[in-house]
C-alpha cells in the first residue's frame, strides 16, 4: 500500500538484473490490478482500501486441500475459502477465479483424494466465485529428484481425464465453469480453455488491453502487463514452486523494507532505472 500511495513502485527485471523499470501505480495509469496468491487474507484491509481509492482488481486465488509435505506454511483451505469469501463479498465473485492446481498425484494424493477435495472446496466457495481454473504439474529442473524417487508426479491421460470429467460436473452444480489455461499441461478434449488473464476476461470486466508481440510461454494467451512481484521471494515454500529457489535461508536473508521503492533490496550504483510509459488506450479499440 505504501507504493500505492506513492504512486509508483521500482521492479527489477528479471532478465537484465541490472535494470531496474519504475512502474507507475498512481490510479490514472492502472487499468486493473490482479492478485495471484494463495492466501488473500492478510491483504483484505488492504483491498477494501483499493477499492475505496476507486482502483479496479481481480483475483486469482489458488485453493487445494494438500497437506505440509507439499505447502510447509499455506493456510488450511478451510481459512483460505472464508478469505475467498470475504474478498467476493467487496469486488464480486465474476472477479475472482479459483485456481484449483497443480494437481499432482503420489500415494497420499491419489484421484479419490483429488476427487473429495475438489468437491468440498466447490461446494465452499459456491456463490463466491463463477470460474474455476485447473491444470496439471508441470515439470521442471527443480522436481527432478522428487519426480525420479517418486514422491510426486502429474496424473496420467486416463486419471487426468477421470478427474476433469467429474470437477465439470462438480464445479457446475456449484455456479462455476470450468476452463483450463492453453499453455497448460491439461488440455483435455472438449474442455473450455481460456488464458488466465486474457482478452475474454477483458472484454467481460470493460478493460482496454493490448496483446504482447511474444507470449512469456509458448500457448499463453494473457493480455499485455506489468508484474511487479519477484522470484524467490514467497515464504510459503510448496515444494512444486517454479518461483522459488529451494534455498530458503537465501531468500530469508533478502532485504525487505516496508517503506521501501522495490518489494526486496535497494537499487545499486551500477542499476540503470527506466521509465515505463503508459500508453494512451481505449476500450473500443480492441472489440
Amino acid at each position: 500500500m505504501n507504493r500505492i500511495r506513492a504512486g509508483y513502485a521500482l521492479v527489477r527485471n528479471a532478465g537484465r538484473p541490472n535494470m531496474i523499470h519504475r512502474v507507475p501505480l498512481d490510479l490514472p495509469s492502472v487499468d486493473m490490478i490482479v492478485f495471484s496468491t494463495k492466501d488473500p487474507g492478510p491483504m483484505l484491509d488492504s483491498f477494501r482500501e483499493l477499492k475505496d481509492m476507486g482502483y479496479s482488481m481481480s483475483f486469482h486465488i489458488t485453493v487445494n486441500a494438500y497437506g505440509r509435505d507439499l505447502e510447509p506454511n499455506v493456510p488450511d483451505w478451510q481459512s483460505v475459502v472464508e478469505s475467498v469469501r470475504e474478498v467476493s463479498g467487496i469486488v464480486g465473485r465474476d472477479m475472482i477465479a479459483w485456481r484449483y492446481d497443480p494437481i499432482i498425484v503420489n500415494d497420499r494424493y491419489d484421484l479419490r483424494f483429488h476427487r473429495d477435495s475438489f468437491r468440498a472446496i466447490a461446494e465452499g466457495l459456491e456463490g463466491s466465485v463463477s470460474r474455476c481454473s485447473y491444470s496439471f504439474l508441470s515439470t521442471y529442473s527443480k522436481l527432478v529428484d522428487y519426480i525420479s524417487m517418486g514422491l510426486i508426479r502429474a496424473p496420467d491421460a486416463v486419471e487426468s481425464r477421470a478427474f476433469v470429467e467429474d470437477a465439470v460436473s462438480v464445479a457446475a452444480s456449484h455456479g462455476m465453469h470450468m476452463t483450463c489455461c492453453p499453455a497448460s499441461h491439461g488440455l483435455i478434449q472438449g474442455i473450455e480453455t481460456e488464458a488466465c488473464i486474457g482478452p475474454e476476461c477483458m472484454r467481460r470486466w470493460g478493460v482496454p488491453y493490448r496483446m504482447p508481440s511474444t507470449p512469456s510461454r509458448k500457448g499463453c494467451g494473457c493480455v499485455e502487463m506489468e508484474e511487479v512481484g519477484i522470484y524467490d521471494s514467497c515464504f510459503h515454500d510448496c515444494v512444486y514452486c517454479y518461483a522459488n529457489a529451494p534455498n530458503r535461508i537465501r531468500r530469508s536473508r533478502k532485504e525487505y523494507d516496508p517503506q521501501g521503492e522495490m518489494l526486496f533490496g535497494t537499487p545499486g550504483k551500477d542499476d540503470i532505472i527506466l521509465d515505463r510509459r503508459v500508453p494512451n488506450r481505449r476500450l473500443t479499440d480492441f472489440l
